[in-house]
């Protein structure tokens, strides 16, 4: 089935199927809770600007959220679990079952390779890794210091032990789950002692069917996947594209088609696509702006972006100050159907202060005045549990 749709119907629909319109989350742990399910993913990043990305996803959906609720609610209540999708991610804990087919297969392909080094340059460091894990955990790699346990060095990403490194590819392969975090220090245990029997008894698909599983989960997510090209959001699933399952599962009605006017590439959307569209056009839009994280499912595929929103986005804080455009930490704002502004920001845990280091109207948008921009500061700023505004240092 093909669907022809108009771009502000695109924009509609997958603004309704991200969680951004024709649903109210309760406030809260609840609403935590519900959203996370709706989402079926949510991208971590480590950076604590405006809190970090995770909390920001959530709190674009979800009033009476802060900084640290999200992963604290998921590890506690074991609503999820770390683990790779498009990169890493927070994972509903139903869907453990479906990833153990990745972690089986030896998980991601870098870790693959950071293990082969591992074991040629510290034989032995995984097993006394998770011989302690075993003893002692959850250990984190401060533990594992203390412990004198697998401190050879070790040059890699993020770590410089062989301890570190032992942790992550146990990880991968799915020996290893991540406990808790204590100022987002991961803590791993062993995966048993972390994920519910009542999961684990589960059997694990098979490649197919984890393949399926994930696709259909990656649509989902992003609400609509681009048929071509968007190689990052395709991560994980290039084998899939290339052995044609989309095109299989758009046959067997698994999968809907859309063509958007105006835009060459067609896009993959869930098979009730025409359903949830006009649910969503049934809901008026509220007067609300949202300040929309980096890394949200509504911008993980940056060139559908541009073409059927019309709005170029990178997040530039990999980029040498004299090389953004805009800004370090540079977060769009988006009102009913369309991106409005954007701006950097930064938030001040001592003073309670957020620091609005940049505001930038878009074409036809809303200045930093409008009052709904000024009323999603606000909202911003409660979520921040900070005091004050300050800035930007020039009129906007």
């Amino acid at each position: 089935m093909v669907l022809n749709w108009t771009r502000d119907e695109a924009r509609l629909f997958q603004l309704a199927a991200v969680g951004l319109h024709g649903k109210r989350y309760p406030e809260g742990e609840e609403g935590i809770r519900q959203a996370f399910r709706d989402l079926r993913a949510v991208q971590l990043d480590p950076l604590p600007i405006l809190g970090r990305n995770h909390d920001l996803v959530l709190q674009a959906r979800v009033d009476g959220t802060h900084p640290g609720m999200f992963l604290d609610l998921v590890h506690e209540e074991r609503l999820g679990f770390e683990y790779w999708d498009k990169m890493l991610c927070a994972i509903p804990i139903e869907e453990f079952p479906h990833f153990r087919a990745l972690m089986d297969a030896g998980g991601e392909r870098w870790e693959r390779h950071r293990e082969e080094r591992l074991d040629r340059d510290h034989p032995g460091a995984k097993e006394a890794v998770i011989a302690a894990v075993r003893e002692h955990g959850p250990l984190s790699t401060a533990e594992l210091k203390k412990l004198e346990v697998a401190q050879g060095a070790h040059r890699g990403w993020k770590t410089t032990q062989a301890a570190g490194a032992a942790l992550e590819v146990l990880w991968n392969r799915g020996q290893l789950s991540v406990s808790h975090r204590v100022n987002y220090r991961r803590y791993f245990d062993l995966t048993e002692r972390v994920v519910p029997r009542r999961i684990l008894s589960q059997a694990t698909p098979s490649w197919e069917e984890f393949l399926r599983h994930l696709l259909r989960k990656r649509v989902d997510t992003v609400g609509l996947l681009p048929a071509g090209g968007a190689a990052e959001t395709w991560m994980s699933l290039r084998q899939a594209r290339s052995a044609g399952l989309p095109q299989r599962m758009v046959e067997q009605g698994d999968l809907a088609l859309v063509q958007v006017d105006g835009v060459r590439t067609p896009f993959y959307a869930r098979p009730d696509a025409a359903k949830v569209l006009r649910t969503a056009e049934e809901v008026p839009f509220d007067d609300q702006a949202q300040m929309i994280a980096p890394l949200d499912p509504l911008l993980w595929c940056r060139d559908a972006l541009a073409k059927v929103w019309g709005f170029a986005y990178a997040w530039e804080v990999y980029k040498k100050p004299d090389q953004r455009t805009f800004g370090y930490y540079v977060l769009p704002v988006l009102h009913r159907n369309r991106f409005v502004g954007r701006f950097d920001g930064r938030y001040d845990a001592k003073a309670k202060a957020l620091h609005i280091l940049g505001y930038w109207k878009e074409r036809n948008g809303l200045p930093l005045r409008h009052p709904a921009i000024r009323d999603a500061f606000a909202r911003l700023l409660a979520y921040l549990g900070g005091h004050t505004i300050a800035g930007p240092a020039r009129p906007q």
